[in-house]
C-alpha cells in the first residue's frame, strides 16, 4: 500500500512521532490505484546544491546529479503529495546492501584484472593468494549515502535530511571541530578528550552516518603535531543516537554495521511509554472524594536519561531532527541540566517547513542577551525541489541560563 499525505500533513508536525515518517493520519490506498509501484516523476535533482569544501566531500552527492548553475525542478511524487510505502525502509536496507555488493564486485574484478597482469610479468607467481582490498569506513559511508539518495529520488521520497543538509551540517561541524581543537581537545592531564555528539530521532541512520563521516574523514587528514610519525589522533569522538522506534532502530543499526561505523555509534532505543517525561505529566492530578490528590511518575528528563544510563554529561554537537514540538522542550532540558554549555553547537532540521517559530524565537532571545551565535541556512526539502526548509545553526557563547517555566 502507498500511504498519501500532502505536505500541509508534515508540516503539522504529523510524519515526524518517531524522528522520521510516521503513518499514524495519512490516507492510505492501494499501490494498484496508482498505476506503478512506485512514484512518478522523480528523474531530475536540484543542481544549485553547495559546492563541497575538503570536509564535506565526504558528503557525495546523488548519481546525476547535474553541477551546473541551472536548477532542473522536478514536481514532487504523486500528484503534489508526498507518497510514502509502507515498511519503506526495508526495502531500502536491501537497495543498499544491493549497491554495496555490486560495488564490491566491480572492485573485486578489478583487483584481480590488476594482479594477473602482473602475474603476467612473473613466472613463479601465484594467483590464488590474491586479496580483496578492504573498502574505509569512509568510503563506504560515501556509497551508503549516495545510494539512500538514490533510492529517495528514484524510486521512494523518505524523510532523510538528503545531501544538501548534510553538506551544510558537514560545514557547521567542521567549524566546531576547529574551535573545539583549541579550547578543549585535551584534558589538564594531557589525555585526549571525546567530542560527544547526540542526535535525537535517528530514523534510518543517514544523518548519523553523515556525522561520523565527516568527523572520520577530519581526523583522517589531521594528525597531532607532536607525533605526526605515529598518526596520534588530534581528538576521539563518539555519537549518541535517540530513536523511539525499534524497528527503524534495527535498520539504522544495519547500515551503521555496513558502514564499518559501529564504533563510533551508539543507538539509544527509547520507550516514550515508560523512559520520558514529556508534556509535564510527572504530576497527574486525580479527583478522589472530592480531594485533589497527586501522583508522581518515575518517568525521567531526557537528560536523566542520558547522564544516568549512558554516562553522557556534556554534549557538544546536538542534533534535532525527532518530534517537532519536542525541540524546545528537549532543549531546554539539556540546558537546565548543564549538558549544553559555551561552545556547544545545535543543529535544528525543519524549522522552515515545519514552522518551528517558538523554536526560533527561543533562540533569538538568547541571541540578544548574548547567549548564542544563531543563523537560519535555507535549503530545500530533503529530494524535492520547491518546497522550502531550513536549518537553525547555534553556536553557545555562554552557559545558558536556566529557564522559566
Amino acid at each position: 500500500a502507498w500511504v498519501l499525505r500532502s505536505p500541509t500533513d508534515i508540516s503539522k508536525g504529523k510524519a515526524t512521532a518517531t524522528g522520521g515518517s510516521s503513518i499514524d493520519t495519512a490516507t492510505t490506498v492501494s499501490s494498484s490505484s496508482e498505476g506503478s509501484s512506485s512514484p512518478s516523476g522523480v528523474s531530475s535533482f536540484c543542481s544549485s546544491l553547495f559546492e563541497y569544501d575538503s570536509l564535506s566531500d565526504s558528503i557525495p552527492s546523488p548519481r546525476g546529479s547535474p553541477r551546473s548553475n541551472s536548477s532542473s525542478e522536478r514536481d514532487p511524487p504523486t500528484k503534489g503529495r508526498i507518497a510514502f510505502q509502507v515498511r519503506a525502509e526495508y526495502d531500502l536496507l536491501f537497495h543498499v546492501q544491493k549497491v554495496l555488493g555490486s560495488s564490491r564486485h566491480r572492485s573485486s574484478e578489478a583487483l584481480v584484472a590488476n594482479n594477473d597482469h602482473e602475474d603476467n610479468s612473473r613466472t613463479n607467481s601465484s594467483s590464488g593468494n590474491k586479496a580483496v582490498v578492504s573498502p574505509s569506513d569512509i568510503t563506504l559511508s560515501k556509497r551508503i549515502l549516495r545510494s539512500i539518495d538514490d533510492y529517495c529520488l528514484q524510486k521512494q521520497w523518505m524523510d532523510h535530511i538528503g545531501s544538501e543538509k548534510a553538506m551544510a551540517i558537514g560545514r557547521f561541524l567542521k567549524g566546531g571541530v576547529q574551535k573545539y581543537l583549541k579550547t578543549n581537545a585535551r584534558c589538564s592531564s594531557g589525555e585526549v578528550k571525546k567530542f560527544i555528539c547526540v542526535e535525537l530521532g535517528t530514523y534510518c541512520g543517514y544523518s548519523a552516518l553523515v556525522l561520523a563521516s565527516t568527523l572520520r574523514q577530519f581526523l583522517s587528514t589531521s594528525l597531532h603535531p607532536s607525533s605526526p610519525s605515529k598518526k596520534k589522533p588530534l581528538f576521539e569522538f563518539h555519537i549518541y543516537t535517540t530513536e523511539v522506534s525499534a524497528e527503524l532502530l534495527d535498520v539504522a543499526r544495519s547500515v551503521f554495521r555496513l558502514a564499518k561505523m559501529e564504533e563510533y555509534i551508539t543507538p539509544i532505543l527509547i520507550d516514550v511509554d515508560n523512559d520520558l517525561d514529556h508534556h509535564d505529566d510527572e504530576a497527574i492530578e486525580t479527583n478522589n472524594n472530592d480531594s485533589f490528590s497527586f501522583s508522581f511518575s518515575n518517568k525521567k528528563k531526557l537528560s536523566q536519561l542520558l547522564q544516568e544510563q549512558h554516562g553522557i554529561y556534556n554534549i557538544d554537537f546536538l542534533l534535532l531532527d525527532h518530534a517537532k514540538h519536542l525541540y524546545l522542550e528537549d532543549l531546554q532540558d539539556l540546558e537546565d541540566a548543564k549538558m549544553l554549555r559555551a561552545g556547544s553547537l545545535v543543529s535544528a532540521d525543519n524549522v522552515v517547513f515545519n514552522g518551528l517559530d517558538v523554536y526560533r524565537e527561543h533562540m533569538h532571545e538568547l541571541e540578544l542577551r548574548g547567549v548564542v551565535d544563531s543563523r537560519l541556512e535555507e535549503m530545500n526539502l530533503e529530494y524535492i525541489n520547491h518546497l522550502k526548509d531550513g536549518m537553525e545553526m547555534t553556536v553557545y557563547l555562554a552557559d545558558p541560563p536556566m529557564n522559566v517555566k
